[in-house]
């Protein structure tokens, strides 16, 4: 009797599948809102029930997020093929990083096998690459600011909840503590950074709302009789509006504080200077926010010193205490760091990188450390090469050009690049952050089409990529006014 390649119970499993992974294809290509809902709500998942178990085993196990994020690489690669190169120009960088991660796991696979190759490089590089890919190709004249918006705000408010609940049955400690959980010793922090990121980007996005295609300063139009509301009813929406973000936004960057994920500190710092000097402001207005911001830090400083913030003003000092020791969690990474770089390597390895399941090995107080590098910048040199890290600083200086130009309507999306830039110093890229980036990249390619409408005698833009615009005397409102008169794209 001739043996099945794989047992009944998986083949059996893999035909039940087949009919789940065409309603996927079908979501993905169709409703691109549920597909974004979905890829956060299983990273979500995964932080509550401390993982990810595996839906199936086939030399290599594949888990929930892999199958979305499979769906999400082949809607995405349709889209591209389905387009000239020139409508798909800001996506150079990011498909020069495809090919080189797709080159670096299949000489993983043939080295190392599947299993290494694949758990290697599936988080930090096919699911970043696949995600970011496949919302920066959705068609323009979806309404992707609000969608995006809607799901990552809701994605901070479940984070929120998930480090209250953490809270309430573990307490609040150092980050440097330890505490015990069904006789396991786990982290004392909640949630990990990549939630407390995910909350830091939502109180961007509360204090600058996202008004793609707005490239003058101001608020955005109240809802009159003409646009299917009433002046009063709009007039009420807005103060509420007005009064209830800010305090929002506020209530999430406390949570920041007290997650204790130094990293993110940081980026939070850089983004409110970067917030400080980017947002439009009135003459005075900068200085004077500047100083309100002074007080506030000195005022705290002050009742840090006084004792006054108790048992939770303690935890904070232990966890900025021990980022200046010897043996902290930066110095462990500055070390391991030395020792990537210091391997001796190919001018091949240089050039694209070793392939996936290669390994991380290096020293630290006389023990065996084999975990990624925790530097993106660095990883993406290890597999990848120069060639990669020089893709990815590319595709972030595009982004960030277009970004520019995009005006003061995307304020929040170059705050939340330039949180990801300083991330990527500690941490390699979570999936979460391709939302973001993707956001970015179709924003950026908004802005090329309408350089090269303007630019154009006729006037005309790709047919491919239409999405009309304001008339030249409107005022700029919300991405879904600006797209209220022309047929959508279903997302």
């Amino acid at each position: 009797m001739r043996h099945l390649p794989v047992d009944p119970h998986t083949l059996l499993t893999l035909l039940t599948a087949l009919p789940l992974v065409g309603l996927l294809l079908w979501v993905f290509t169709r409703h691109c809102a549920i597909a974004i809902g979905l890829l956060l709500g299983i990273q979500i998942w995964a932080v509550a029930v401390g993982g990810q178990s595996a839906a199936l085993d086939i030399g290599v196990r594949i888990y929930p997020a892999d199958v979305l994020t499979a769906c999400a690489l082949c809607v995405a690669l349709v889209r591209v093929s389905r387009r000239g190169p020139s409508a798909h120009a800001g996506l150079f960088p990011v498909m020069a990083l495809v090919v080189l991660a797709g080159w670096s796991t299949l000489r993983g696979i043939a080295t190392f096998g599947l299993q290494a190759a694949g758990n290697d490089s599936r988080v930090y590089f096919w699911h970043f690459l696949a995600i970011a890919l496949y919302i920066a190709t959705v068609p323009q004249s979806a309404p992707l600011g609000r969608v995006v918006t809607r799901a990552w705000l809701a994605t901070a408010a479940a984070y929120a909840l998930l480090s209250l609940i953490g809270w309430a049955g573990r307490g609040l400690h150092a980050a440097n503590t330890q505490v015990a959980v069904g006789g396991v010793a786990v982290d004392s922090r909640p949630v990990p950074a990549a939630a407390a990121l995910v909350l830091t980007q939502a109180a961007a996005l509360l204090l600058c709302p996202l008004r793609p295609g707005a490239s003058v300063p101001g608020p955005a139009p109240s809802r009159t009789p003409e646009h299917g509301g009433t002046a009063d009813r709009g007039e009420k929406e807005g103060v509420w509006r007005g009064r209830a973000r800010p305090l929002a936004a506020l209530l999430l960057l406390v949570l920041v504080v007290l997650l204790q994920h130094r990293t993110i500190w940081v980026a939070a710092a850089a983004m409110a200077v970067a917030w400080w000097g980017l947002r439009p402001a009135r003459a005075g207005q900068r200085m004077a926010s500047a100083t309100a911001g002074a007080l506030v830090l000195c005022l705290t400083v002050l009742l840090f010193s006084a004792g006054a913030l108790g048992a939770i003003g303690g935890s904070l000092a232990d966890s900025f205490r021990e980022t200046q020791g010897t043996h902290s969690t930066f110095a462990w990474r500055v070390i391991g760091w030395q020792d990537l770089l210091n391997a001796p390597r190919s001018p091949a390895q240089w050039l694209i990188g070793a392939p996936f399941g290669s390994g991380y090995e290096r020293y630290f107080a006389g023990g065996l450390v084999t975990v990624s590098p925790h530097d993106y910048y660095l990883h993406v040199m290890l597999r990848l090469g120069l060639a990669g890290v020089v893709a990815l600083l590319v595709l972030y200086f595009v982004v960030w050009r277009w970004l520019v130009r995009g005006g003061p309507g995307t304020l929040a999306l170059r705050l939340a690049v330039i949180g990801q830039l300083v991330l990527f110093v500690s941490y390699s890229a979570f999936p979460e952050q391709a939302v973001l980036l993707g956001l970015s990249m179709w924003q950026a390619r908004i802005c090329a089409a309408d350089s090269v409408m303007r630019k154009s005698p006729s006037g005309r833009r790709d047919p491919m990529a239409t999405m009309p615009r304001p008339a030249a005397t409107a005022r700029p409102g919300p991405a879904w006014e600006l797209h209220r008169s022309a047929p959508r794209a279903k997302c």
